[in-house]
């Protein structure tokens, strides 16, 4: 089951989507693969850390993809999205985060 569209998640992803559309297209395709009853966190906390991310991919922050990448990589590893997606979402990411948002830490 993919993550429900709450209010504040409708709210955020408008937001995002005005900053930037791609990445909000980006944020809704992450959130349909997500399967937030697998995991140990809230689905609220989930949201919030997704939308998080991505509003960091739009702004292009320093490390954002790096960020998005791990973050990714440890909700596939408790099941909550495809292991094999975390590549292609974090390339797409790659393309929208600026020239700095894929550094190491």
């Amino acid at each position: 089951m993919p993550l429900s569209n709450t209010l504040s998640y409708e709210r955020r992803l408008r937001d995002l989507r005005t900053l930037s559309p791609s990445t909000a297209e980006l944020a809704e395709r992450i959130a349909l693969d997500l399967k937030p009853e697998l995991l140990s966190i809230t689905p609220e906390t989930l949201e919030a850390q997704l939308l998080d991310l991505m509003q960091e991919v739009a702004q292009q922050h320093i490390r954002c993809v790096t960020r998005l990448w791990d973050w990714l990589t440890a909700v596939a590893s408790e099941g909550g999205v495809p292991a094999k997606h975390v590549p292609f979402f974090t390339y797409d990411a790659a393309a929208l985060g600026g020239p700095y948002g894929v550094l190491p830490e």
